[in-house]
């Protein structure tokens, strides 16, 4: 079988086994999602070896020639060397050259041209000041012919790496520069803390009543999510969750929130999706899906309107471009994550499906709950030993 080279470890596939579950088995973290090649949260650097065409589903032109590929899509066909996009692309300091007003709200920043990677007109790089606030500007020239980099910064209102960059940022300063990319980073930086606003919006109870009293929000849900299940962009966000159990979590929610009841004990919407790389096209396909659904069972219009202002209330707890921390009690835990456990009774290995006996000490992903036994995640040697 293949073997997988990644920060220092080397070990063994298994056959048919895609580089994610490889990882997963031993005990090896990177960003992931939806496991099926829809998010791109887990995207590699194969820095050796052969990819499949089908773990570079969805990428752009330039990330595939570059090396990039879905580790949750990709089987290996022979041994390969795996970066991290940050091991790939580390920030380098730069220093600004020359500072530049061709016009009054557009600021031209010449840098020095410290990327190790050679840089192309309509490229994005990353700028990043010393708090580590960054933003991504697109390159205007050819760096290899003119000796420089140049990008051009336009003033937004109320928006800090701007400001910082007309009114502090002075020729000679130092900076740091990251890339290049085929396209902008969405979000590098935590925008400022909005003022506070409630949890939740008003009770509805005009609305609860036209749904029947939560007889036609099942009927609803049931529609729904029999649907979800089956759709391709969305199913893969419930892997390892029965239809079921999805109903009935989102049923209690919606019933808590329109009445104000205090009925749905699980996690907040944040923390339930914090894990979820949810784009905002993927938050409106899903919204249509569920109007779809509204219709079909004969609410009324205004009262679809009040159901989908709720649900995009809770719009900046769920899209996002990268996962973040679950957060409980104030404080941060981590994304993802491995811990141990001796077995008081038998269970079945999630990576070779050996059956594992109680007493034997396994290994289980914090977020997923994976299980792996002791035979197939110590496989791993380091590099060189």
């Amino acid at each position: 079988m293949p073997k997988l080279s990644y920060k220092g470890l080397t070990f063994d596939t298994l056959e048919g086994e895609k580089v994610l579950d490889a990882f997963l088995r031993q005990g090896i973290s990177i960003p992931f999602s939806c496991r099926d090649g829809v998010c791109h949260s887990c995207k590699q650097l194969a820095e050796s070896g052969s990819i499949p065409a089908a773990a570079q589903k969805g990428l752009s032109e330039n990330q595939r020639m570059q090396g990039y590929f879905l580790p949750c899509l990709c089987v290996p066909a022979e041994d390969m060397t795996i970066l991290s996009p940050q091991e790939a692309r580390l920030f380098t300091a730069t220093l600004l050259q020359r500072k530049q007003f061709p016009e009054r709200d557009r600021c031209r920043l010449l840098l020095e041209p410290t990327l190790s990677q050679a840089c192309q007109p309509g490229q994005f790089i990353n700028l990043r000041r010393a708090d580590g606030m960054a933003r991504s500007y697109a390159i205007v020239n050819d760096p290899a012919a003119e000796y420089f980099l140049e990008v051009q910064v336009p003033r937004v209102a109320d928006e800090p790496f701007s400001q910082w960059v007309f009114e502090q940022l002075a020729e000679g300063d130092e900076l740091e520069i990251q890339g290049p990319y085929a396209e902008a980073a969405a979000v590098l930086v935590r925008p400022a803390q909005a003022a506070a606003r409630p949890k939740d919006p008003p009770p509805d109870m005009e609305l609860w009543q036209a749904l029947q009293n939560g007889k036609l929000l099942m009927e609803i849900l049931q529609d729904f999510y029999g649907q979800v299940y089956k759709d391709e962009l969305l199913s893969p966000y419930f892997h390892g969750i029965t239809m079921q159990r999805s109903i009935e979590k989102v049923y209690s929610f919606f019933q808590q929130v329109m009445t104000g009841q205090k009925c749905y004990f699980g996690d907040r919407p944040r923390n339930a999706h914090h894990w979820m790389v949810i784009s905002d096209d993927t938050f409106k396909y899903r919204e249509a899906l569920m109007i779809e659904c509204q219709r079909r069972a004969g609410l009324p219009e205004e009262m679809i309107r009040r159901w989908i202002a709720i649900e995009a209330y809770y719009r900046q707890d769920i899209v996002k471009s990268a996962p973040w921390n679950r957060v409980v009690g104030g404080v941060e835990l981590p994304l993802d994550g491995f811990g141990e456990m001796i077995l008081d009774a038998g269970s079945i290995c999630d990576g070779c499906g050996r059956a594992v006996e109680a007493g034997e000490t396994v290994r289980y992903h914090s977020r997923i709950g994976s299980m792996y036994c002791g035979q197939c995640n110590g496989q791993a040697v380091m590099s060189g030993n």
